[in-house]
């Protein structure tokens, strides 16, 4: 009888500990479930940004195409010289020697047009040539500062680094569009990407600096709304 009470006492003891085993196994199994879907869920979230950007490139080429075919058919006035100055360009040709006339076409050969070296960046980019793609946009820049796309190249060289973790970089990058094409339709998107480049740097205080400041520089913007968006999600 003795026996048969201390085996029932062995065993009420025992359940507990079973059960507190059970759970403690339980919530180890909970948290690493919630460490891969953290970050599976980074990596989608990376997946989402580079599909984002491809697709801003590409609207960015259909818009820069339009424009210049649009160009091109209002240039497009076929002259037609007579047949007697024809036979003349013809005869001097061919008095030049062939050497002649390979120097003259690599010398009078233009130089790249604007959308040509974008586009050639931009592809560049898509293609994951990243430092090739910022050697491009950097070349735009310098041949065509005034441009249209100007801000454009800027902000694409800031995203190039912001795609390669280079944080520190992509600030300085990103700073660039806002300081030197604060009117201009990239600004505002550049300065988004400011704040989170901070963010990244793990520089909460700068970040809200810069998503405050775009809040009331560009109000009506899509990027200022985003800025709102993630304001309130660190304040929480």
């Amino acid at each position: 009888m003795r026996q048969l009470l201390f085996f029932f006492a062995l065993i009420s003891l025992l359940i507990p500990g079973c059960a507190g085993l059970q759970q403690e196994q339980t919530l180890k199994d909970i948290k690493s479930r919630l460490s891969e879907l953290e970050k599976a869920q980074l990596k989608t979230n990376a997946g989402m940004e580079e599909l984002n950007n491809k697709f801003l490139l590409i609207h960015e080429q259909v818009d820069s195409n339009k424009k210049t075919i649009a160009e091109l058919k209002a240039m497009a006035v076929p002259v037609m010289p007579p047949e007697e100055l024809k036979v003349v360009k013809l005869e001097a040709e061919e008095v030049k020697k062939p050497e002649t006339r390979r120097k003259e076409t690599v010398k009078n050969e233009p130089a790249p047009s604007p959308e040509a070296l974008y586009n050639q960046a931009q592809n560049l980019f898509m293609a994951g040539k990243l430092a090739e793609s910022i050697d491009k946009f950097a070349d735009f820049i310098l041949h065509y500062p005034k441009h249209t796309l100007a801000d454009n190249a800027q902000y694409w060289i800031g995203e190039t680094y912001y795609s390669q973790k280079e944080y520190q970089r992509s600030v300085v990058e990103f700073k660039k569009v806002v300081d030197n094409y604060p009117n201009e339709n990239k600004a505002p998107d550049a300065l988004l990407k400011v704040g989170f480049s901070y963010l990244e740097l793990n520089s909460r205080e700068k970040a809200a600096e810069a998503l405050k400041l775009l809040i009331e520089k560009y109000p009506s913007s899509e990027a200022a709304a985003r800025a709102k968006s993630k304001l309130q999600e660190l304040q929480k």
